[in-house]
């Protein structure tokens, strides 16, 4: 592979004469990150949401968020 990015292949990506497909995103890889990263920041950012809704209301007794507006 060249600095700018590009495969200096003469034979244009053939491995002993076999032609290879470029790589590329799937369905799976799209599962796996939404499983595997989004998932798991979502439930991060909602316990964190859930322990300063606990501090807030419980310790301090002030509403928080949201829920200032509708309450």
């Amino acid at each position: 592979m060249t600095a700018d990015g590009r495969d200096d292949d003469k034979n244009g990506g053939a491995v002993l004469g076999h032609v290879i497909p470029r790589r590329r995103f799937t369905r799976w890889a799209v599962f796996y990150f939404l499983l595997y990263f989004c998932l798991p920041v979502l439930l991060l950012g909602l316990a964190i949401d859930l322990a300063l809704y606990a501090v807030f209301s419980g310790l301090f007794g002030r509403c928080y968020a949201l829920f200032c507006l509708f309450g």
